[in-house]
């Protein structure tokens, strides 16, 4: 089973892992693992923290990206809000297309094309 595959089954039953300060290490709510789970994430550790990284760097460009567009319509408050929501509510493996599609509606000040 990939990293990616790994964590959207966690993801799918409500578990989000996440890794230490160090970078070494994942840690998940006590109890909520099944053995299955446990077996897949010691074998593939390694792997699933470059994956839940890397998903970290997309959520955060994602963000940056969605906030951009409401600065471009002069949003309110609870729109960006809303729109902050509505972003994370997307899967993981899909918020690296949205944020490309918002990066190219709205590059940052500092893109040069």
């Amino acid at each position: 089973m990939s990293a990616e595959a790994i964590l959207a089954d966690l993801l799918a039953h409500g578990i989000e892992p996440e890794v230490t300060e160090d970078g070494a290490h994942l840690t998940v709510p006590a109890g909520v693992l099944t053995p299955d789970q446990r077996v897949a994430i010691r074998d593939n550790k390694a792997a699933l923290i470059l994956c839940i990284q890397e998903s970290a760097r997309t959520t955060a460009e994602l963000l940056d990206a969605a906030m951009r567009a409401c600065d471009h319509h002069n949003d309110s408050p609870q729109a960006r809000e809303e729109m902050r929501r509505q972003c994370l509510e997307i899967p993981p493996f899909q918020r690296a297309d949205l944020a490309n599609h918002f990066k190219s509606q709205y590059p940052s000040r500092n893109h040069k094309p």
